[in-house]
């Protein structure tokens, strides 16, 4: 299985989240740094999909996926999982929550909280 994660490399969660999964292991793992690539940002647009709303993965050159979507996802196929008891509690306040931390801990570090 192909999966490109697409993330921002600058923000800590997205980066620590990137290396933790360990789905090199088993899957052919490709990580892009949107910040690196105006051409990814505006195909993603054009999708109907914003990267500031949460990371995106494609598996497959097919299906793609963000944010909690995506990290719920990951979850299923990585040997190292984050216990969610309920994806629904996950999808609509922890992620919610953390998506409020990146942008204050980006503004913290001096980076750009829009890609």
């Amino acid at each position: 299985m192909k999966i490109e994660l697409y993330y921002d490399k600058e923000c800590p969660f997205c980066k620590y989240y990137a290396n933790y999964i360990e789905l090199k292991q088993n899957h052919n793992l490709i990580l892009q740094n949107v910040r690196e690539s105006k051409k990814t940002i505006d195909e993603f647009r054009n999708l109907g999909f914003d990267i500031n709303d949460g990371f995106i993965i494609r598996v497959d050159e097919k299906d793609l996926y963000q944010g909690s979507d995506a990290i719920i996802y990951l979850n299923k196929i990585s040997k190292k999982r984050i216990y969610f008891k309920d994806n629904k509690f996950f999808r609509n306040y922890i992620y919610s929550f953390v998506k409020i931390l990146r942008k204050i801990i980006l503004n913290l570090i001096g980076k750009d909280t829009k890609i």
